[in-house]
C-alpha cells in the first residue's frame, strides 16, 4: 500500500502527469479507505521536507530533481519518499547530511567526506569535493557541466571537433580557453579560480571577463566581480586541506562543513575573524581544536550533529 502511494507521489510530481493520471489517482483513493489513508500519509511525509535545512526549498529541490530525472532514476527518489514516510524528519535529516537531494539524480556526486576523480568521455578529468553534484551534457556542439552544489576542479582536454567546454552555475558560466580551473557554489554566488591557462566568465547582465592563471572572480546576479582568493589555496581541498591566508573564519567553517554530518554553525562576529593556516579536512575535529586554540572562539558541541562556534 505504501509503495503504491510512493509511486503515485513520484508520478504526480514528475512533471509528466496527465489529467488521466490525476483521475486515476482519485479513483485509486476512492477504491479503498486504506488507499486514501496511505495517500494522506505520503502528503504528510512530503510536508516533512519543509522541516529540513533550507525549508520549502528542499522540497522544491526534490521536485526539480523529479522533473530532471529520467524514468530509471525516479526509483532512487522513491527511496527518498519512503524515508520521509517511514523515518520522518530525522531520517531525512540523516539523508540530507550525507548527500544533498540534488545529488540523488546528478550524473556525478559525492557524499559527506568523499572526494572523487572522474574521467569524462572526452578525455577531460573532473575532481569533485565532498557533497558535490554535477550534471553532464555533451553533444555535437558543446561540452557542458552544470554544478548543482559543492565544488569541482576540471582539467579540460583538447577537443578534435572544436567544441567549447563550459561549467554552468545558476549565476553564470565559465568557458575554458584550454585550461584547469575550479568552480565553487556558495550561498549567494559562485567562485571561479583559474589554476592554468585562462577562462572566460560571464554572469547576469555584466560584461564577460577573461581570467588568467592565478586569478579568481565571483559570478553574481549583477555580473562578474574580481576576487582576491588565491587559486592554489582554493584548490587545496584536492590534497585534503583547507588553506587560507588572512581570510574570514567563516570560509574555513564552510570548507569543513561538507566533511561533517549535521550542522556546523558560526556567529557573524566569529565568522568575521581573520585566519591564516592550513587545516586538515579529513580530521575536522582536529581543525576545530586548532582554531579554538589560535582564536578567541568557543566551539560548543551541543549534540553530535550540532556544533556552534562563537566568540569567547
Amino acid at each position: 500500500m505504501a509503495e503504491q502511494a510512493i509511486a503515485w507521489a513520484v508520478q504526480l510530481q514528475s512533471g509528466t502527469a496527465t489529467a488521466a493520471d490525476r483521475d486515476a489517482f482519485a479513483a485509486w483513493q476512492r477504491a479503498d479507505p486504506r488507499h486514501a489513508a496511505a495517500a494522506a500519509h505520503m502528503a504528510r511525509a512530503l510536508g516533512r521536507l519543509d522541516a529540513l535545512p533550507g525549508g520549502a526549498g528542499t522540497r522544491q529541490a526534490l521536485h526539480r530533481s523529479l522533473l530532471a530525472a529520467p524514468p530509471g532514476r525516479r526509483a532512487v527518489l522513491r527511496h527518498t519518499l519512503a524515508l520521509a514516510a517511514v523515518g520522518g524528519t530525522g531520517g531525512l535529516l540523516w539523508l540530507q547530511a550525507q548527500r544533498p537531494l540534488g545529488g540523488l539524480v546528478a550524473d556525478f556526486s559525492t557524499t559527506t567526506g568523499e572526494r572523487r576523480v572522474v574521467a569524462l568521455a572526452d578525455g577531460s578529468r573532473l575532481w569533485l569535493n565532498a557533497r558535490s553534484a554535477v550534471d553532464q551534457h555533451f553533444d555535437a556542439g558543446i561540452r557542458r557541466l552544470r554544478l548543482r552544489t559543492g565544488e569541482l576542479i576540471v582539467e579540460v582536454s583538447p577537443d578534435g571537433a572544436g567544441r567549447a567546454f563550459v561549467v554552468q552555475t545558476p549565476e553564470g558560466e565559465a568557458r575554458a580557453l584550454g585550461t584547469r580551473f575550479l568552480v565553487r557554489r556558495e550561498a549567494t554566488d559562485s567562485l571561479v579560480a583559474v589554476l592554468h591557462s585562462a577562462v572566460r566568465v560571464s554572469a547576469g547582465a555584466g560584461a564577460p571577463l577573461t581570467l588568467h592563471a592565478g586569478q579568481s572572480a565571483r559570478l553574481t546576479a549583477g555580473g562578474v566581480q574580481p576576487d582576491t582568493l588565491a587559486p592554489q589555496a582554493a584548490s587545496a581541498w584536492e590534497d585534503g586541506f583547507v588553506e587560507v591566508h588572512d581570510r574570514p573564519l567563516r570560509e574555513v567553517v564552510a570548507a569543513l562543513q561538507p566533511y561533517r554530518p549535521g550542522a556546523l554553525r558560526i556567529s557573524d562576529a566569529a565568522g568575521a575573524l581573520r585566519v591564516t593556516g592550513s587545516f586538515p579536512l579529513d580530521d575536522s575535529d582536529r581543525s576545530l581544536a586548532a582554531l579554538a586554540q589560535a582564536l578567541p572562539i568557543t566551539v560548543h558541541r551541543r549534540t553530535p550533529w550540532w556544533i556552534a562556534i562563537d566568540l569567547r
